[in-house]
């Protein structure tokens, strides 16, 4: 029992044993089992948290207002955050796989190497660079580049944050601070309007930017704009003047509401745009009133070429739009400040400001001028240091009394300079009243009118004195004879009244020169001055006229003695020190009372007698007689005959003398010759007319109708087949004087069609030796045109070789008076054949007028003479006439055999 009992014990045991083996097995496996569970539940936590982290990490980055970008080595971008494809634009896919160097230039992937740390600028700040959009707009986005481990080696990780409005701010500010310089520095309106304008423009992208105020006057002046189509504004404006300015539309409601209007898609096509706004092409404009003390003082108007400005910008835009109306407002007062204060301080009078005492507080610039004190000098003291003392007391008392009653005081006062001078001033006192009524200052203007008195002693002097000679002119010398008359009339006495020409004097100032010409001029002067003691006046009444008055008068024969010893003293050599020279002289009397009883008939009746002697070949010295009224009565009445004539254009006719050639016989040329045929006289002789129309200036229009009928029937013989001639045509002293003389005939032979080489002009040697250098330049302007040019009449005036060779011309015309007596033996025909020689060793070619006999024609064919004119040969006949000699070959046959001398049985 026991072994049995040992061995069911043992077996209990044993069993025992493997149960608690088993069982401790059951139980640690169980514990572990637990904390495998545990474990299990603990990493599920760890994942749900680790998820829920994620999506919050994720939740921040997508939510977050920077931009994010993940990059490859290379810098192509792997992954961006919405923020990132906002700011630049793109949505996400388009970004993966993207350079960012094509979305930001200035990027390099090689800055995640720099300092082992996120990329800065050099003052430690973020880098700011410039992101292009897509639709080509450009935006400001700050920087920074860190390292990033990816799963093929190393990235990097890219922040980028929206500049814009930090930028915008920022440039506000700088605008403010710019308006804020601008003031300070007192920059004029037009130069703050335009900085602000382009700095405005660019920070808001807008294609135009215009400030316009409003001018005291009510109309509008733009002072700036900016942009990129500012040009455009400006070629598309319009000055506004006020009547033109309509409160209507954005603009006029912004000027009258004092509120910002917009224009949103705008048709900038539209009839109805603004004038501006179709000149730039916007589609949506801002216009913003500026204000300034509660009023609307101007506009500030934006255009866009799309859209208009979101509302912040809107908003920062207003405010500053009050800014600038307030700107503007203390720019125009410091403006208008500046300019008084420039004015006073350079106004040309002197002015002195004193306080209610008479201190001298402020100076001018003029008054130290004038003064000769300096501000220092003057300053706190009072104006008494002016004082020259010529001035009575009384006239200061007064003053005083004047001007402190509030009262402005005028007078005229003698002061003395610094340096003891005096000088003479036109003097305004004005007192300043506060509010209370009370004098607080005197404002002093004193315009020195020393110079000015001196320059009317010198104008009064000019009026009645001639400056060469220091004789009276003929304003004075009027005046002496109205005295004179007055007088002769009391004591029933007479005068005689001479009016002096000197007798080709213009020749000195032609050869010698105006100085030479004004020497003789003074010793003339001197000379009749001294020989004419009993004469009560001696004047220079024109360049080369003297005139006299000798009072006392009983004869005819006392004047005319003293006009001979004037004639003789006047003739006398005067030495201008290289030569003598001789002039003569020509005098006309007229005698009170039987040729005038009042100044002006006297003077007018004497000229008129000086005119008769002028012209007179047998005496220098000419009374005035009451034929010569009626000679002048005549020549008025031609005078608004032939104005008539020019006029009606009936009564005038154009004539035409053929030249013929001496070696071919045939003509070669024809001269125009006017014809006058009046109603009631009859025909009227050029020699009686011409001269009429000079002296009345209606040569200029006689001359044109001459020279345009000649062109025009030249015209008509070539279109009927007619050769080629020299159409001449004669110019007169007055017109060749005229302006404008060679753009007249050229256009006259554009007209008809004219060759200029076939246009011949005539010009008398008188005529040319008038103003020598002056003929000259005509002369060559007028070859220069191609036209032909020949001297008329050469031998019969003064002529000077050194200038005739200097005269372009292409003919010579022997005078008829030579011509006429060639065949008679005297001195005509050697001044005939000299003329010929002359003519041919220059190299011109002559013509002999006024051959009216074989005789002359055969001398002038042996002198070797190469054209003739004259009534031999042909007489001035009408176009049509002369027309029919042309075209006639055998009479053209019969002339050529005459000229050219030979019979008709030889021909």
């Amino acid at each position: 029992m026991t072994t049995a009992y040992l061995n069911l014990l043992g077996g209990l045991l044993a069993a025992g044993v493997v149960l608690a083996v088993l069982f401790t097995i059951l139980s640690v496996f169980n514990r572990h089992r637990r904390q495998i569970d545990i474990q299990l539940r603990e990493a599920e936590l760890d994942v749900d948290k680790a998820r829920m982290e994620s999506a919050h990490f994720r939740s921040l980055i997508e939510g977050m207002a920077d931009g994010l970008l993940s990059l490859d080595g290379e810098g192509r971008i792997l992954s961006a955050n919405p923020a990132a494809s906002r700011i630049l634009g793109r949505l996400p896919e388009t970004l993966a796989r993207s350079p960012l160097r094509a979305l930001i230039p200035e990027f390099d992937p090689s800055w995640r190497y720099e300092s082992g740390a996120a990329k800065r600028s050099k003052d430690g700040a973020d880098l700011v660079v410039v992101a292009h959009l897509p639709n080509g707009v450009t935006m400001p986005v700050s920087l920074t580049v860190t390292p990033l481990a990816i799963e093929n080696g190393e990235g990097m990780l890219v922040t980028l944050r929206d500049r814009r409005e930090q930028t915008v701010g920022e440039e506000m500010d700088g605008i403010s601070r710019a308006i804020d310089t601008h003031l300070l520095l007192g920059t004029h309106l037009e130069g703050v309007a335009a900085e602000i304008c382009d700095r405005i423009a660019k920070l808001f992208d807008a294609s135009v930017v215009s400030m316009t105020v409003l001018e005291p006057s009510g109309g509008e002046r733009m002072v700036g704009s900016g942009g990129p189509l500012a040009g455009e504004l400006i070629q598309s404006l319009e000055p506004v003047q006020a009547d033109d300015r309509v409160a209507v539309g954005p603009l006029g409601m912004a000027r009258k509401l004092g509120r910002a209007q917009a224009m949103e898609q705008v048709d900038p096509l539209a009839e109805a745009a603004p004038p501006w706004v179709r000149a730039c092409g916007c589609h949506s404009v801002l216009y913003l009133p500026l204000w300034a003390e509660n009023t609307v003082s101007g506009v500030l108007a934006l255009g866009f070429e799309s859209a208009t400005l979101p509302p912040a910008a809107r908003r920062r835009l207003e405010v500053l739009a009050n800014r600038l109306g307030a700107a503007l407002r203390t720019i125009r007062d410091q403006a208008r400040l500046r300019l008084q204060s420039t004015a006073m301080g350079a106004a040309a009078n002197a002015i002195f400001i004193t306080d209610a005492e008479g201190h001298i507080e402020w100076v001018n610039t003029a008054f130290t001028r004038l003064s000769g004190f300096s501000a220092e000098e003057v300053l706190g003291r009072t104006p008494n240091l002016l004082k020259s003392g010529e001035q009575l007391q009384e006239v200061y008392t007064e003053l005083w009394s004047v001007i402190q009653r509030g009262r402005v005081w005028r007078g005229e006062l003698t002061e003395r300079r610094k340096d003891g001078r005096t000088y003479v001033v036109d003097q305004t006192i004005t007192p300043i009243v506060d509010d209370s009524g009370q004098v607080t200052h005197y404002v002093a203007v004193h315009e020195d009118v020393t110079a000015r008195k001196k320059a009317e002693e010198r104008v009064r002097y000019l009026s009645n004195y001639d400056t060469l000679t220091r004789l009276p002119n003929r304003v004075l010398f009027r005046d002496r004879l109205y005295q004179a008359v007055v007088q002769a009339r009391r004591s029933h006495a007479g005068i005689a009244v001479m009016f002096i020409d000197l007798d080709h004097f213009s020749r000195v100032n032609d050869t010698l020169g105006h100085a030479a010409g004004d020497q003789m001029l003074m010793t003339i002067a001197s000379r009749i001055n001294a020989a004419a003691e009993e004469a009560d006046t001696v004047a220079r009444v024109g360049g080369d006229e003297f005139a006299l008055i000798q009072t006392g008068v009983t004869s005819a024969e006392t004047a005319s003695a003293l006009a001979r010893r004037l004639i003789e003293v006047i003739q006398t050599p005067v030495d201008l020190g290289s030569q003598e020279v001789r002039v003569g002289a020509n005098v006309g009397i007229a005698i009170y009372p039987q040729d005038g009883t009042d100044p002006d008939n006297l003077m007018k009746n004497a000229d008129m007698a000086m005119y008769r002697a002028i012209k007179s070949e047998d005496d220098n010295c000419s009374f005035f007689s009451t034929e010569m009224n009626a000679e002048a009565a005549v020549r008025l009445g031609l005078e608004g005959d032939l104005r008539r004539a020019l006029d009606n254009g009936k009564e005038l006719h154009v004539h035409y003398q053929l030249q013929y050639g001496l070696e071919a016989g045939v003509p070669v040329g024809a001269e125009a010759l006017v014809r006058w045929n009046h109603p009631e006289l009859g025909p009227i002789p050029p020699g009686r007319f011409i001269p009429v129309a000079e002296d009345s200036g209606l040569i200029h229009d006689l001359g044109d109708w001459v020279l345009d009928q000649a062109l025009a029937e030249y015209a008509r013989w070539r279109a009927e087949g007619a050769g080629r001639l020299t159409m001449a045509v004669n110019i007169s002293a007055v017109q060749f004087r005229q302006k404008g003389l060679v753009e007249r005939v050229t256009a006259l032979l554009a007209e008809h069609g004219v060759d200029p080489q076939d246009l011949e002009m005539e010009l008398t040697e008188s005529m040319l030796m008038q103003d020598a250098q002056q003929a000259v330049n005509l002369l060559t302007d007028l070859s220069k045109a191609g036209i032909r040019l020949a001297i008329d009449d050469f031998g019969t005036g003064y002529s000077s070789l050194s200038y005739l060779k200097q005269f372009r011309v292409d003919k010579l015309k022997v005078d008829q008076s030579f011509v006429r007596h060639v065949t008679d033996g005297g001195n005509d025909a050697v001044i005939a054949r000299a003329i010929i020689n002359l003519g041919h060793s220059l190299g011109l070619e002559v013509i002999a007028e006024g051959v009216e006999t074989e005789d002359q024609l055969a001398y002038m064919r042996t002198e070797g003479c190469d054209v003739i004119q004259g009534f031999l040969l042909a007489t001035p006949e009408p176009g049509d006439k002369v027309l029919s000699v042309l075209l006639d070959t055998p009479a053209r046959v019969e002339k050529a055999r005459r000229v050219r001398g030979a019979t008709p049985a030889e021909g």
